[in-house]
């Protein structure tokens, strides 16, 4: 499995990737647009050349934003999520944040369990977040070494 930064001509392959999900989709504009934001750091992890996972922070100021993270179904159940969110707690911390902060579907009970797992707390709630009218959860997680117990 390759890990390495996210390209202008990755960005079809991760619209598609964002569908075969089930995530809402970003066109390839939007990716396109993250490639050239200063504030937006984005991994991809592929295989034989193919893409099997992204995640992208925004770093801004001393906290990192989850914007995005989806692995394919191909990928799922193999810790690729787990390796994408150490990827950008790395991330985080190498453009000197002390805060991650993410949302997440309330429903999505395998990625609230993969955060958790990483140490990440719920700290509020946005009712009727999502086009599909889902709540979405809040959650937070320091990214001071020190407070590091769950990687």
């Amino acid at each position: 499995m390759n890990s390495r930064k996210m390209m202008p001509q990755d960005a079809g392959a991760l619209n598609k990737l964002c569908e075969a999900c089930g995530l809402s989709p970003w066109s390839e504009e939007s990716f396109l647009g993250e490639v050239d934001n200063p504030v937006a750091q984005y991994i991809v992890l592929e295989e034989a050349g193919e893409i099997l996972g992204f995640a992208g922070i925004w770093c801004v100021v001393d906290e990192a934003q989850v914007m995005n993270i989806g692995v394919a179904p191909r990928g799922q159940g193999r810790g690729l999520g787990k390796q994408l969110m150490k990827a950008l707690m790395a991330e985080g911390r190498s453009h000197s944040c002390v805060v991650m902060t993410l949302e997440v579907k309330a429903g999505n009970t395998r990625a609230i369990s993969l955060y958790e797992g990483l140490g990440f707390e719920r700290n509020g709630l946005r009712k009727d977040y999502y086009p599909d009218h889902s709540d979405g959860i809040l959650m937070i997680k320091s990214l001071v070494e020190e407070a590091d117990t769950h990687e």
